[in-house]
């Protein structure tokens, strides 16, 4: 799972633990899924549907023929379904999946829009989604600071029924021994408990910064013989052709054998606990960036660009450490800082922790989106 489905089970999760007034019904498109398998697991009552998503060729042809067959069959099967259950609120839990705004059109349940990003490209994106905020929302909640400047500058009608709910994140799992972590270093990277282990992990796609990392990294290889690039991630579906390109860049610049690739992990915290570093150099805006969440909640060092969620989430040289975006040369001197300086390494890592227990729970993100639901319920 990824970013929004990971903040979409944490809080139907709380609220099945906590609440007696709500009852969550999931709707996900049709097909297997970790989100589905756990959420089946809990006993959340989940319903299969088209997703009703738009796409970025939708916007760009203005044709939404196949946007509104896809609503009617979900439409369909929601009613069926349902069996006279009435629904009082319809949550989106991204920006793209429009059958929330249509139903709320025909049926008047309340319509929350939880924003997990940052369309800022193309600019008809920009203007359709500011368009769905103000007409097809009652209320609008931001996951980070950096998401809610960017669309609450657009119209001060947005910014009046918007609320700011920072996405939470809990550490559940026993933590990693230190036989496991050599485990895994050695079974999953193929590195030696020596050698210094710098981690992107992540959707490989055009965004995350693979490229620009790698770049980096040749700048600092020679310096440290020892360190190795880990990319921990998959490909979306169909664009299979990022992963080739970075594999072959990785051979034009004679980095083979000090770059590792796995697919994506489910363990993600023993993961995180078996690297030394982990970067997040996204070349684009991210609306939060759970992974440095995450990665602070292991105790692990997090560089990150100063753009999006990341930079509201890392304090510069106290829980982590920010560079200028697509700045390779700034980036390589910031791995180079912390391989060097284990010392402020450490204290990074301790005041990381800190502030993500106290920051960023689960139970704080449920609290405020209970206020909610209260308020506009």
């Amino acid at each position: 799972m990824y970013g929004s489905s990971k903040v979409l089970l944490s809080l139907v999760l709380q609220m099945q633990k906590q609440s007696e007034n709500y009852h969550p019904i999931v709707c996900l498109p049709l097909g297997e899924g970790p989100l589905k398998d756990i959420m089946s697991a809990e006993g959340i009552q989940i319903i299969e549907m088209p997703a009703v998503k738009l796409t970025r060729t939708m916007l760009k042809s203005l044709s939404f023929f196949g946007l509104l067959r896809d609503y009617f069959k979900a439409k369909k099967i929601l009613k069926q379904k349902l069996n006279g259950i009435e629904i009082s609120c319809v949550q989106s839990n991204t920006l793209a999946t429009m059958f929330g705004a249509l139903y709320g059109v025909f049926h008047k349940p309340k319509h929350i829009v939880h924003v997990h990003e940052i369309m800022d490209r193309p600019k008809i994106a920009s203007f359709f989604f500011k368009t769905v905020l103000q007409l097809f929302s009652n209320h609008i909640v931001y996951n980070s600071m950096a998401t809610q400047g960017f669309y609450n500058g657009m119209s001060r009608k947005i910014e009046k029924k918007s609320t700011l709910i920072l996405n939470g994140v809990d550490y559940n799992e026993v933590a990693t021994s230190e036989v496991r972590k050599m485990e895994i270093r050695k079974d999953l990277f193929q590195a030696n408990d020596d050698q210094f282990l710098i981690g992107l992990i992540g959707r490989i796609n055009r965004l995350k910064g693979h490229h620009l990392l790698l770049e980096a990294f040749q700048e600092i290889s020679e310096k440290y013989p020892k360190a190795k690039l880990c990319f921990v991630g998959s490909t979306p579906p169909n664009q299979e052709f990022y992963l080739t390109n970075l594999q072959d860049e990785v051979k034009n610049l004679g980095l083979t054998g000090k770059v590792s690739f796995v697919d994506f992990q489910d363990n993600i915290y023993a993961v995180l606990e078996s690297l030394d570093l982990v970067i997040v150099p996204s070349t684009e805006p991210e609306s939060f960036g759970l992974i440095v969440v995450e990665a602070m909640l292991a105790k692990r060092a997090v560089i990150g660009s100063d753009i999006g969620g990341i930079s509201t989430i890392i304090d510069h040289k106290e829980t982590g450490v920010l560079f200028p975006p697509n700045d390779k040369l700034a980036l390589a001197t910031a791995i180079s800082e912390i391989v060097e300086d284990r010392e402020m390494k450490q204290n990074m890592e301790a005041k990381a922790y800190q502030k993500a227990v106290e920051v960023y729970s689960t139970t704080a993100m449920y609290e405020k989106f209970n206020q909610l639901y209260n308020r506009v319920l």
